[in-house]
């Protein structure tokens, strides 16, 4: 009974503690500003740089002019 009373409350503490600096942080950016405004910038750019990647990879890696037409044929056992 001790150990889930010790645990529980170590849960509570952990938790009361994570919320607490989410709220100092929130008071923190009202106060002095948002410092997160120039990551905020960088993570933009990076979405940027990953949309020309994805459309990069999107094109062929074989030449049309590689490559020959092969008949298909199903095979009944």
């Amino acid at each position: 009974m001790f150990k889930f009373l010790l645990i529980f409350f170590g849960f509570v503490f952990l938790f009361c503690s994570l919320f607490g600096f989410s709220v100092g942080r929130s008071v923190k950016s009202i106060l002095f500003g948002n410092p997160q405004g120039k990551s905020q910038d960088t993570s933009q750019r990076g979405r940027q740089a990953q949309k020309n990647t994805t459309k990069a990879s999107r094109k062929k890696v074989i030449p049309k002019d590689e490559g020959e037409y092969v008949d298909y044929e199903e095979v009944k056992d």
